[in-house]
């Protein structure tokens, strides 16, 4: 597998991944990864299926992937270093149904739109998907998504509003449609003469939530499923505040590409029939997350941006 870390960068994702996403991780970690090797061992190859990959994905011996590997549940990094999470293991799983490999590529979230664009990779797990991304983009949609709002426990209220933010400090990874929302209500707040609201931009997830549980910042308004997940495993410390659920999650692939999003996606509809998905769901906690009909480009049958 083709790994862009250095050991000192794994060090500190490791390390923001212990502090910020459970209160203890290596127990909660170790207990969902040892079913993973089951679940996994348990696929087969699909020589239908494996014939529709594209020849080069063939000749290279697999497919490359950008991905963050920043945002648990979904995906991040263990403590041995291994990339793991939804979002990995079943794409390894689809991989094994392709004859292939699933080949990650770690970066930041603000790169990968732009990367894929550029076809730096072949794929990008994964990101919201969003009618103005699929100008180039397609995106085999995979998980419910949506954002919200974690504080620290002892912060006064139990819900915000938006009009609510003036005031409040509260952090975004970069390159999200967060970033966009909160520079609007920042600018909001700044016309009506309101309290200030101090916004926060971040590299990954990780540090975000580790700004909240320091006391850094106010609140951090990043993805539904991983602040589900942090208050879930960290109850003592942080709360959701503000929640919203209009997306989705997909596996982004080059329009220039249907061959592989039509393998890809046929692999991943094969691992639903086999009830793959639906293991890896539970095992993650996001049994309520799931889009079975693993839909190309969703966001239009939503209505939704």
């Amino acid at each position: 597998m083709k790994r862009r870390l250095t050991v000192l960068a794994l060090a500190s994702v490791v390390g923001i991944f212990g502090m910020s996403a459970c209160a203890n991780p290596t127990d909660n970690v170790g207990a969902q990864q040892s079913g993973s090797t089951d679940i996994l061992a348990a696929v087969q190859k699909d020589d239908t299926i494996a014939a529709m990959l594209p020849e080069e994905i063939r000749q290279k011996g697999g497919f490359t992937i950008s991905i963050n590997a920043d945002v648990a549940p979904v995906k991040f990094v263990d403590g041995d270093g291994k990339i793991t999470g939804l979002n990995p293991e079943l794409l390894r799983a689809a991989a094994k149904v392709l004859g292939t490999e699933a080949q990650f590529q770690e970066g930041t979230f603000d790169a990968m739109v732009p990367g894929l664009e550029a076809k730096r990779y072949d794929a990008i797990a994964s990101v919201a998907d969003f009618v103005e991304r699929q100008t180039r983009i397609d995106f085999i949609d995979y998980l419910k998504n949506g954002t919200a709002i974690i504080a620290s426990k002892n912060f006064e209220k139990d819900q915000v509003t938006p009009e609510q933010f003036c005031g409040m400090s509260i952090g975004y990874a970069r390159g999200t449609s967060q970033q966009g929302n909160l520079e609007k209500y920042a600018q909001a707040c700044a016309d009506k003469g309101a309290p200030k609201l101090e916004v926060n931009g971040y590299q990954n997830s990780g540090a975000g939530i580790l700004s909240v549980k320091s006391g850094a910042a106010t609140a951090y308004w990043g993805d539904l499923p991983q602040m589900s997940y942090n208050v879930k495993t960290d109850p003592d410390s942080f709360k959701i505040v503000y929640q919203e659920q209009k997306s989705v999650l997909g596996i982004g692939i080059h329009k220039d590409n249907p061959q592989l999003r039509d393998a890809l996606r046929a692999a991943l509809l094969k691992l639903v029939e086999d009830g793959t998905y639906d293991a890896l769901l539970d095992k993650w906690g996001l049994k309520d997350f799931g889009i079975p009909d693993m839909h190309v480009n969703s966001t239009n049958r939503l209505g939704g941006k």
